[in-house]
């Protein structure tokens, strides 16, 4: 066997070697999407303190489970025990301090503990507020 033979078949041999482990941890197969079980999301829809740290954890999967975090979000915001933080804010920005609030008290909870009830109480105390943009960025820059 000639010099230039062996360092060709060494050659297609890497060459298939490469092919080979560049494929190897794929997963040519379609992303899993979430979607609330409709049981679940019509109990949510009628109770927004039903909504759990696994809904919010999933959210991203798919729209449907984004709708249902903002519809609780701006559910939990019209709760008579923060019609004053309205007024104060907007509904708008009050449901999103809500949103920060759920997720702060998921932190290092089990998927099906429901934060609803925590986080309308950190807004109404004053935690977790979100606050307007700064005038600064209505200028053209």
């Amino acid at each position: 066997m000639s010099v230039l033979h062996r360092d060709a078949r060494r050659g297609l041999t890497l060459l298939i070697a490469l092919a080979a482990v560049a494929g190897c941890g794929e997963d040519d197969g379609p992303p899993v999407r979430y979607t609330p079980e409709p049981g679940h999301a019509a109990a949510v829809e009628r109770d927004p303190y039903q909504l759990t740290c696994g809904d919010i954890a999933s959210q991203s999967r798919s729209s449907t489970s984004q709708r249902l975090v903002i519809g609780v979000e701006y559910a939990l915001a019209d709760e008579p025990a923060l019609r004053r933080r309205v007024e104060a804010m907007t509904e708008n920005r009050v449901g999103r301090s809500i949103y920060w609030a759920m997720t702060e008290a998921c932190k290092g909870k089990d998927a099906s503990y429901r934060p609803g009830r925590e986080a309308v109480e950190a807004v109404r105390q004053g935690r977790y507020l979100v606050q307007p943009r700064p005038e600064a960025w209505n200028q053209p820059p």
